[in-house]
């Protein structure tokens, strides 16, 4: 793995166990065949994905504690003005470093799609 790419790996403790990444871990995916416009638009993203991240997982932790029961991706875009891409990107690492869940509600979006209501764990 080059300098350039930070990949999403499982995180292994001293006895092999799994162990959860922070919170605010600042790294973002690239495929090792992205094409360089890729590679260039997560380099740009590094700076502040971990902050998104904690944000992200602030909303949804926040919402799951009212009548909303969590929120959609299509929410914290709207709420937080980000792009679609960003916030899906967020949440997918939460998801996978076991901070949030689906759960199993389902939302309309803006355009009329059902959307995943996420919650804290």
């Amino acid at each position: 793995m080059s300098d350039q790419l930070e990949m999403f790996t499982t995180t292994l403790g001293l006895a092999g166990e799994r162990t959860q990444v922070a919170l605010n871990h600042p790294s973002v995916a690239i495929a090792r065949n992205a094409p360089d416009t890729s590679r260039e638009a997560g380099e740009a993203a590094k700076p502040h994905a971990g902050k998104q991240r904690e944000v992200v997982h602030f909303w949804i932790k926040w919402a799951g504690r009212t009548e909303a029961k969590g929120m959609t991706a299509d929410e914290i875009s709207v709420l937080l003005e980000l792009p679609a891409q960003s916030v899906s990107a967020r949440i997918n690492g939460l998801h996978r470093d076991a901070y949030i869940v689906d759960s199993g509600i389902r939302r309309k979006t803006r355009y009329g799609r059902n959307a995943i209501v996420w919650v804290a764990c």
